[in-house]
């Protein structure tokens, strides 16, 4: 698998439990995803995007894409 994925969950979201996207990105990786990357925030509920999109590296990596 060659496709770019970034997930981003935070820990304390209560609106999609964090074990879903613990569960995606271990499948990933045992399916052999390349570019797959996961980051978790502790103490974030279920807005993770505004850490992520506020994440320069974030931008960087998919820009590159």
């Amino acid at each position: 698998m060659n496709i770019p994925i970034w997930l981003f969950h935070g820990d304390a979201d209560t609106t999609i439990p964090v074990d879903e996207s613990r569960r995606i990105y271990a499948a990933l990786q045992a399916a052999g995803a390349k570019d797959t990357h996961y980051t978790e925030y502790p103490g974030v509920g279920h807005n993770s995007w505004d850490k992520a999109y506020a994440d320069e590296a974030m931008w960087a990596w998919l820009f590159s894409k």
